[in-house]
């Protein structure tokens, strides 16, 4: 009986601090919900961001996850092979930064970005790097 009742506190102490107990039957209204952190990949990105805008845009600036390759540089590179339905060296990455993102429910998270140019492919004269555009990391987004 002794140990049943210590188990009983015990658990109540630690459920308490964390408001495990404060409101244990009520399910969290939408307005409570805590924002959910997924990844996006970039060549999901790349489709959505072409295929909203249309073929008059042809400059979009798309969210990725840090990487070492990107704060080395990666201005000036195409796309070496077929990518998020684009043929190979279609695609050319223009500019990259670091911006806040967009706020969700007063969370904002800091991101990479890069501008991705859609272009007639390679053009003789202009330097341009291959890069394999699906080794760019997922972008984090709150939603």
């Amino acid at each position: 009986m002794n140990q049943t009742r210590r188990s009983i506190l015990s658990t109540l102490g630690v459920a308490v601090p964390f408001g495990i107990g404060h409101r244990a039957g009520a399910a969290p209204t939408p307005a409570e919900a805590a924002p959910v952190l997924r990844l996006r990949s970039f060549e999901e990105a790349v489709r959505t961001a072409f295929s909203v805008a249309g073929p008059s845009s042809t400059c979009h600036r798309i969210e990725i996850g840090h990487s070492e390759e990107v704060r080395a540089g990666v201005q000036c590179c195409h796309n070496d092979r077929p990518f998020a339905g684009f043929p190979a060296g279609h695609l050319r990455i223009v500019r990259t930064g670091s911006e806040p993102g967009p706020m969700y429910r007063g969370v904002r998270l800091y991101v990479a970005t890069v501008d991705v140019a859609l272009t007639d492919g390679l053009v003789p004269g202009v330097v341009s790097r291959p890069l394999d555009f699906a080794s760019l990391p997922p972008a984090a987004i709150l939603s």
